[in-house]
């Protein structure tokens, strides 16, 4: 049988001409690489001078070219001419005044007023990034009364895409106009569209109208809306303001008011320590076998905010708790937040109960741990 054979050399011109051809495709595409990043950053920016000329106008107090609007509603209607005026303001806002960029942005909204019909007939992502535009760019900001934008909005606020509800409502809380607020609110309960509460209330944070007023009206229409609509509510109060403890402690009282609304105002009165509180938070510890544990779990924790020899001794009797939660808050707020040291719990490490010189150890070992790790410069998330 006839085997093939190569010369070394032979061999060696092979590699060394594969190794070239790699060597020129590399260079290749370096070059077209560059090319097409320098051509997608002149496209992105491609409405920079445009924009600018129009500001000039704005800034010798003339009216701006109708023609350029006209051209930016033909324009537009393209997502990829979408993204590149987004690039482009962003970029002109580097280099003009914020009021100008601003009356220029309030001279466009006809223009994505018209919009609207185009990107009503598109796909969940255009209309998602439409919505996206109209609140970043603060399109809509300062409006008044509802028209064509806004309506659109409110369409999509009840969409089955998360993405297109979540920039519709930043949206309308670029707006800061908190009756359009209440109503996309209404709009989700009367369509029983669920969105996370960690998005409800980070966007209220967002608002950029008055957030006490915001907080107040939506507080005050708690009653039209289900449960996981109230929490977001009560919980972006809790991010930001202190006023509504009097409020809150209706919440408490009322004994038809939601478990989860009552813990949530129990959260509360952690981060905004309130003396009418002190005793029902003490009585959840104190009666824990007569509630629901999550309530003396969650109370015990809000103690920590209100020092005193009424509550320590509370806490000391909820170390004793059937509950394995309660006993672990009623510890930790003992010693993390309230200081206790070791011998200041010399009557429950004396004590006959086992469980609660338990926890206590637990919590004090892990104390421990963390400060050493804290010292070693370890991060605890």
């Amino acid at each position: 049988m006839h085997v093939l054979s190569f010369k070394p050399e032979v061999i060696l011109y092979i590699y060394m001409a594969s190794c070239i051809s790699v060597l020129i495709f590399n260079i290749l595409y370096i070059f077209a690489d560059r090319h097409n990043g320098k051509k997608f950053i002149r496209r992105s920016l491609s409405y920079v001078g445009k924009i600018t000329e129009q500001i000039g106008l704005l800034k010798e107090e003339k009216e701006p070219d109708a023609a350029h609007f006209r051209k930016m509603g033909r324009d537009l209607r393209k997502v990829e001419n979408l993204s590149a005026f987004e690039d482009s303001v962003l970029e002109v806002k580097k280099r003009e005044p914020e009021a100008y960029t601003a009356r220029y942005l309030q001279h466009m909204r006809g223009v994505f007023l018209e919009l609207t019909e185009v990107y009503r007939k598109r796909d969940m992502i255009e209309q998602a990034y439409f919505a996206y535009l109209v609140g970043i760019l603060g399109i809509d900001c300062g409006r008044k009364s509802f028209d064509g934008l806004m309506d659109f909005l409110m369409e999509m606020v009840i969409s089955k895409d998360v993405s297109v509800r979540e920039n519709a409502l930043r949206a309308f809380y670029s707006i800061g106009n908190t009756e359009a607020v209440l109503a996309a609110w209404r709009k989700l309960d009367d369509n029983e569209r669920y969105h996370s509460r960690k998005l409800l209330a980070d966007g209220l944070l967002s608002f950029c109208g008055d957030k006490r007023e915001l907080a107040g009206l939506l507080f005050g229409h708690r009653k039209e809306f289900a449960t996981a609509l109230v929490l977001p509510v009560m919980q972006f109060i809790r991010f930001f303001t202190g006023e509504f403890q009097s409020a809150f402690l209706t919440l408490l009282d009322g004994a038809n008011e939601d478990k989860e609304i009552q813990l949530e105002a129990i959260r509360y009165f952690r981060r905004y320590p309130y003396e009418p509180v002190r005793e029902i938070l003490q009585n959840y510890v104190r009666y824990q076998e007569y509630v629901d544990w999550e309530f003396a779990a969650m109370a015990a924790s809000a103690l920590s905010s209100y020092p005193g020899e009424d509550t320590v001794i509370c806490l000391k009797e909820g170390l004793r708790a059937s509950n394995w939660y309660v006993r672990l808050n009623c510890a930790e707020a003992l010693i993390a937040g309230l200081g206790l040291s070791k011998p200041q719990l010399f009557d429950i490490y004396n004590g006959r109960d086992r469980y609660a010189r338990e926890i206590l150890n637990y919590v004090l070992e892990k104390d421990e741990i963390r400060q050493k790790d804290r010292e070693e410069g370890i991060r605890y998330v």
